[in-house]
């Protein structure tokens, strides 16, 4: 594994690092994945080195030079017998395989069956066949932790911040339902200098979102730019607050990308599992029903099945009036309106 240390450090000296501020392209994050990653299955595969990339796209040239061969479906071998696997953006693909190596380490019997299961089938039906039990032991061993943390530093500040995403789904349902890489947390735009102070005070590093490099967040955010990466040593299991500045008051919640949609504040900030503030789960989907101009991600469109059926009537009625509006004949009205 010192190897693979020693690799992961060189790839970023090569590609660079997306965490450098100024910068637009680089490594954003990097983990060891895959079977041949837990000692009970090194037999059948090569240890990875799975990268979060800015661009996507790896550019050939510093990898050929530091071993690497370019192998089939995009990935890279080093003769020194690991694998580089750049993860493919808007996926979650990276953090369920860090969930299912964390169950593959922790349980023997769960290292068995995917054993059993890489044989016989292959490792996209292993992973396919153990990923549910991953997620479980991922929210057993995990749960609100990361969102919590966070919290210590949001809680105390008098203004209406919630959950958004993923996380506020899973304090919706009142469990954890899959791994998340980051938590992402919305406030008033207007109320970002104590926002700002908070995290500081608290030991976070501030890094301001803007043309697609990170800047110091030392002053006010002006529209249209939104987004605040905050990382803290000790936030466990993710690798940032994604904080989003909203044009929303105490009273009224504005859809970030539209305007023309809103809701009361006491409709779209509920309090859910662990005590913690989020977003509505109609809201949620409907940020989700669309991202960076895309038809919804896969992980998206799950979300979106698991949580339709707990919606009333008048969310329901709420989202299906938000997407005819917002998304003229999305694919998600059918269902609503059924």
């Amino acid at each position: 594994m010192e190897a693979l240390a020693h690799a992961a450090q060189s790839l970023t000296d090569a590609l660079g690092s997306a965490l450098e501020r100024g910068r637009i392209t680089g490594i954003f994050a990097h983990s060891l994945g895959g079977p041949g990653s837990v000692p009970a299955l090194t037999d059948l595969d090569v240890p990875e080195l799975h990268l979060d990339l800015l661009p996507g796209t790896p550019t050939e040239a510093p990898l050929l030079a530091l071993g690497y061969t370019h192998q089939p479906g995009g990935t890279f071998l080093h003769p020194g017998g690991w694998r580089v696997v750049v993860a493919e953006e808007g996926t979650a693909w990276a953090t369920d395989q860090a969930a299912l190596r964390d169950l593959l380490l922790a349980a023997p019997s769960a290292a068995q069956r995917y054993r059993a299961a890489f044989v016989q089938a292959g490792r996209r039906r292993a992973d396919e066949l153990l990923l549910p039990d991953a997620y479980a032991h991922h929210a057993q061993t995990v749960g609100f932790a990361p969102a919590l943390f966070a919290a210590q530093t949001m809680a105390p500040l008098n203004l209406p911040w919630m959950l958004a995403g993923g996380w506020a789904l899973d304090a919706w349902h009142g469990t954890v339902t899959r791994p998340h890489e980051d938590i992402d947390v919305t406030v008033p735009r207007h109320r970002q200098g104590e926002v700002r102070e908070a995290l500081a005070a608290a030991g976070w590093r501030l890094d301001a979102c803007r043309g697609g490099a990170y800047h110091a967040w030392t002053v006010p955010i002006a529209a249209p730019d939104f987004q605040v990466h905050a990382r803290h040593g000790g936030l466990p299991q993710a690798h940032l607050l994604d904080v989003m500045l909203t044009d929303s008051d105490d009273e009224t919640w504005i859809y970030r990308r539209d305007p023309r949609v809103t809701l009361p504040m006491g409709q779209a900030r509920l309090i859910g599992a662990q005590g913690l503030p989020h977003l509505a789960p109609e809201a949620v989907l409907l940020f989700k029903s669309r991202t960076a101009g895309r038809d919804p991600r896969g992980k998206d469109q799950r979300d979106f099945a698991r949580t339709l059926p707990t919606l009333n009537a008048q969310a329901r009625t709420w989202l299906a009036a938000a997407l005819q509006l917002t998304s003229p004949g999305h694919e998600w009205l059918a269902a609503l309106v059924d």
